[in-house]
């Protein structure tokens, strides 16, 4: 997607997480998560399932890899079971479909000349092939896996990197949209003008509350609102900058 960012605009780009923000989980994730706890040997009946379901849920929004080597402790045992994680994504892309009116913001987006990007913490070939199946493998001007040595969020790596690779201006031009409180602290982190966090994602409602933002939204449909009028609803730690 060969498109300049609109010089001077009070909002140059705008960074979205995938799912959760821009798709819908219907519990797919929760699934891979079962299925790479399952190669790791840790089913469901198993003592040990409910620790690592409630440190899953505490880390959701970090680098798969990142969640499966803090609870495994083992790198190979992780990697291992992060394949299986993989494997149960691509499986079931074809139920994958966008959040309601997400298409309708994307061509909104593109219609003001305004970029989009989108950073996940899924693997390349997990969010290249999501992208795929949405039609979406050419709508974004960027796209990044926490992956390697990217380091996803909290961290602000991916987006700093969008916006160096895209010339961004300043980064107080740049809008964040996620759904979990580490995309939110990423957002923060990387000095991002403006933070939406998304409830349709199903993360607990006080964990973006208390994540830095700027807004709080129930759907990315209503993006463009918040664009129109960017005045600023929530708390900014600026220790986080």
């Amino acid at each position: 997607m060969s498109v300049q960012p609109r010089k001077g605009a009070p909002i140059q780009l705008v960074i979205f997480d995938l799912m959760g923000t821009l798709i819908t989980d219907d519990g797919i994730v929760d699934r891979a998560y079962d299925a790479a706890l399952a190669q790791a040997g840790i089913l469901a009946d198993d003592s040990h399932y409910g620790d690592a379901r409630r440190r899953i849920d505490e880390l959701r929004g970090r680098p798969t890899l990142v969640v499966l080597s803090d609870i495994l402790a083992d790198a190979v045992v992780a990697e291992e079971a992060t394949w299986a994680f993989d494997d149960s994504i691509l499986d079931s892309v074809s139920t994958i479909a966008p959040i309601a009116g997400a298409d309708d913001v994307l061509d909104h987006l593109r219609s003001e000349q305004i970029l989009t990007a989108v950073t996940t913490s899924f693997t390349p070939e997990v969010r290249k092939a999501v992208l795929a199946h949405c039609g979406w493998s050419d709508s974004f001007a960027e796209t990044l896996s926490a992956h390697g040595k990217k380091r996803g969020h909290p961290a602000p790596d991916l987006l700093l990197e969008a916006i160096l690779n895209l010339g961004i201006d300043s980064v107080s031009q740049v809008a964040i949209v996620g759904d979990s409180a580490p995309d939110l602290e990423a957002g923060n982190r990387a000095g991002a003008g403006i933070v939406v966090g998304v409830r349709s994602g199903g993360a607990p409602a006080d964990a973006l509350e208390t994540a830095p933002h700027t807004h709080l939204i129930d759907s990315v449909a209503e993006l463009p609102a918040v664009l129109a009028a960017p005045g600023r609803q929530g708390a900014r730690r600026n220790t986080d900058r």
